[in-house]
């Protein structure tokens, strides 16, 4: 099927009508939106993936070791708790479970004892995660830069607030539904006081 280039993905007309039927709506626009968010978000994942290909990184990995350096450049020398890092993530305990393991098996995170509650554990950036950081961050830095250097500062401002406005009314629906909402819950610290 041979689409007008300057439709940008839109729909014949024919197609557009059959699929407002199908739906039993006659504004398809927000059908274009979801179609189009889910789009850039999986082309956005697939990019971060195969930028860290070669060190053996998920994105999932990089952003809880980011997440755990800028822990200890604030003074929490202590760690983070492993529920903490799953709120981070808006993941289950299982699934930070399995990254920390593996982060651990590479070297970059380190577990100790609570001092106060040795039923739990707390996560540490190792020097050599510091490393990684100090020597990656920079380059995905730039990397994530190029992706939106098309969009001017005024349109990244606006695509910003557009995001968290859709953000907001998400996280309500979800809530008003009863559902979880990755990374909703109240911060809890480790310090002790």
């Amino acid at each position: 099927m041979h689409q007008d280039p300057s439709c940008k993905g839109a729909h014949r007309p024919e197609v557009e009508q059959i699929m407002a039927d199908i739906f039993n709506t006659q504004d398809m626009s927000k059908f274009d939106l979801f179609r189009k968010l889910m789009k850039v978000s999986n082309l956005l994942s697939h990019l971060a993936s195969e930028y860290r290909e070669d060190v053996k990184l998920s994105p999932a990995r990089m952003r809880l070791l980011i997440r755990l350096a800028v822990s200890d450049r604030m003074g929490n020398d202590q760690g983070l708790l492993p529920s903490e890092l799953s709120r981070f993530l808006g993941v289950s305990r299982n699934t930070v479970s399995a990254l920390l393991n593996g982060l651990e098996e590479q070297g970059l995170i380190e577990r100790h004892l609570h001092p106060t509650d040795r039923r739990q554990f707390l996560i540490r950036i190792t020097p050599g995660g510091h490393d990684l950081v100090c020597a990656r961050a920079p380059e995905f830095g730039a990397f994530v830069a190029s992706m939106f250097e098309v969009l001017s500062l005024e349109e990244r401002a606006t695509l910003l607030a557009l995001l968290d406005k859709l953000y907001e009314s998400l996280r309500d629906q979800a809530a008003a539904m009863g559902l979880f909402v990755p990374g909703t819950e109240p911060e809890v610290s480790t310090q002790s006081t």
